[in-house]
């Protein structure tokens, strides 16, 4: 059983972002809203956090007690009220065109009925960035890939890896860099202050994943990650690079 002392405890930026709707073309936008996932560890460690007189590993034991519980009910075919947060409930994709086409195993999956009170959460919730979709790079997540990786913390050395859209690096002025934030929390903005990741670095640019070396240059402390691009597709470039500019993340040996 992992220690729990050493689990981390989760931080976010809510970030919503407004897409023009193209199917009516009446100047309307819907929203998607940033997925910052908090863990299985995240919940462990900020409960022992919260409750210094609970044993940490009783209260891991439990829960992973719970947890095969919850399973083992699905199992069943039972539906799961969760904590009262909400409902488990198993669904089925059917397609078939008459009765002869449907599969007697089924092609089951797992859906999620929230109830009021996981609904009242979301009352005092508040936007920390909206963002316009509007053909810029878009950063959602930032894992670190060492063997002890930490929330929103980077390894010099170590593999990075960043999650979004329409990140592939290509074209003039394209790369990834680290941009220092002073203690005071500003951003530089002398870019010969910037530290730009080596193309070599580099083994997976993909649209909607890049992945990356740390570079073992950099100063301890904290950094945003400035993504420029000019790719359009494997044919066509930008005449001007786009460009995007991550959460702050710490960089450590």
């Amino acid at each position: 059983m992992e220690n729990i002392s050493t689990l981390q405890n989760s931080s976010s930026i809510l970030t919503v972002t407004l897409h023009e709707n193209k199917l009516t073309k009446d100047g309307t936008y819907y929203a998607t809203v940033s997925r910052n996932t908090a863990s299985f560890k995240n919940l462990l460690s900020e409960i022992a956090e919260d409750n210094k007189g609970m044993d940490p590993y009783m209260l891991q034991f439990a829960s992973i007690l719970m947890q095969k519980k919850i399973l083992k009910m699905l199992e069943q075919g039972k539906a799961v009220n969760v904590l009262d947060l909400g409902t488990l409930y198993i669904a089925m994709k059917c397609n078939a065109k008459g009765r002869s086409d449907v599969s007697g195993n089924g092609d089951f999956y797992i859906k999620f009925m929230p109830t009021p009170l996981a609904n009242e959460a979301l009352a005092k919730l508040g936007v920390d960035k909206v963002v316009y979709a509007d053909g810029n790079p878009e950063i959602t997540e930032i894992l670190d890939l060492s063997p002890e990786p930490e929330e929103m913390v980077l390894k010099k050395g170590f593999p990075c890896r960043i999650r979004g859209a329409r990140l592939k690096i290509g074209g003039e002025r394209g790369g990834i860099y680290f941009v220092p934030v002073g203690e005071d929390g500003k951003t530089e903005t002398d870019e010969e202050k910037w530290t730009l990741v080596n193309e070599k670095s580099v083994f997976r640019n993909m649209p909607t994943e890049l992945n990356f070396i740390v570079p073992s240059t950099l100063d301890e402390g904290n950094y945003r990650l400035v993504i420029r691009t000019s790719y359009i597709s494997k044919d066509k470039t930008r005449k001007s690079f786009a460009e995007c500019m991550g959460g702050r993340i710490s960089v450590k040996v």
